[in-house]
């Protein structure tokens, strides 16, 4: 802990959203831990009013919510200044690409540490045309650290070594410690299947939602021990809730958004989260997160974030993007050998518990306010 003698951190944070996403959750998670520490005082600017995480007025922090009229609203660096001009934080810590641009003047002008912690996930061809690059190589200079939650997505988005910095996301096992009973869970969703292999992403073209579904379709026609479920929202989600609703398949079902998530994650025999490469190379996914913390087996893509968490045959199975039968035959052998499944859920769980706990989590950031604020 700090001394009671020294005045507190003042950490300002800034996201877009706090949407049903991961960055959000883990704002929200490293907030709740913040609080539980001396000698932080943390403020909230959210530029919307989209607020999923009701949690969050639980916090007993200061929390602003400035509405954008557009992307570029130039009265955000008005009201970020007041906010700002009053609170005088030692630290601004963007959680967002463009959060990034309002919070790089605002930093340089009260003389504030700038986290910009918009890498959150690790492109595998980086370029120009890429948005949230153009905004990093335009807010680098004003970084005092650029932090990312894998290595994969420091290398992707070449930050200097100088200012780059992983942490990576932590889980809260508080969260699944009074879970409901299985069974319980699966009768309210009308499941009757021995197994279920579920997916947790949003539905939208980074997420490969067609190679799930394709696979479902495979093992659907030569078995029915299997329910598939995916859990999410997004702008593709009604695309895809049409294209099932006239394939007519009875075991595969698109619950959509679900405040429920770790106890629906806990009637799956399987966990899978695959990624469309062309667009999205994941950091560090929440979902493999929740997925290895209830002891589940995991299937993933083989790219980006994915190689430091999934350990291809100690944890899980690593598969190519877009390879639907590489999905069933790893769907299958996990299924039809429950002793295989089970060493991958205690091998997921002990590493969450070893790495990716919340706790980790928030003391690296305490460790790294600390430094900032030069009080170490």
């Amino acid at each position: 802990m700090l001394s009671s003698s020294r005045p507190a951190i003042r950490v300002l944070h800034i996201t877009d959203t706090l949407g049903s996403g991961g960055k959000e959750r883990q704002l929200i998670e490293l907030l709740r831990g913040l609080n539980k520490i001396d000698g932080f005082v943390n403020e909230l600017v959210v530029l919307s009013d989209t607020i999923h995480y009701d949690e969050v007025g639980t916090l007993g922090i200061n929390i602003h919510i400035f509405r954008r009229s557009r992307k570029w609203d130039f009265r955000i660096f008005e009201k970020l200044y007041g906010v700002a001009r009053r609170y005088r934080p030692n630290i601004v810590y963007s959680w967002e690409s463009m959060c990034s641009v309002y919070a790089s003047p605002i930093a340089l002008l009260f003389g504030s540490a700038l986290i910009n912690g918009m890498i959150r996930y690790a492109p595998l061809v980086l370029n120009l045309k890429d948005q949230a690059y153009r905004r990093l190589l335009l807010t680098a200079p004003f970084s005092t650290v650029i932090l990312a939650n894998s290595l994969a997505g420091l290398r992707a988005f070449r930050v200097d070594g100088k200012k780059g910095l992983c942490i990576y996301n932590g889980f809260d096992f508080d969260r699944i410690s009074d879970l409901p009973d299985v069974n319980s869970v699966k009768r309210s969703l009308e499941i009757r299947t021995s197994h279920v292999v579920g997916m947790i992403a949003r539905f939208h073209r980074q997420k490969d939602y067609s190679t799930f579904f394709r696979a479902a379709k495979l093992l659907c026609s030569e078995r029915n021990d299997i329910t598939f479920v995916a859990v999410g929202e997004g702008p593709d989600l009604e695309g895809f809730r049409g294209v099932l609703k006239s394939d007519s398949q009875a075991n595969i079902r698109i619950l959509g958004v679900s405040k429920r998530v770790e106890e629906i994650v806990k009637t799956f025999s399987v966990g899978v989260l695959v990624t469309d490469t062309r667009y999205h190379g994941e950091g560090i996914a929440n979902a493999i997160l929740e997925y290895m913390a209830l002891e589940k087996p995991v299937i993933a893509t083989d790219a980006a974030g994915n190689r430091e968490i999934v350990r291809d045959g100690e944890n899980g199975f690593l598969i190519p993007f877009g390879d639907e039968n590489a999905l069933a035959l790893r769907i299958r052998e996990i299924v039809d050998r429950p002793d295989v499944g089970s060493a991958f859920g205690r091998a997921g769980r002990a590493l969450v518990e070893q790495k990716f706990g919340i706790e980790q989590m928030v003391q690296k950031h305490v460790e790294l306010f600390r430094r900032l604020a030069k009080w170490e």
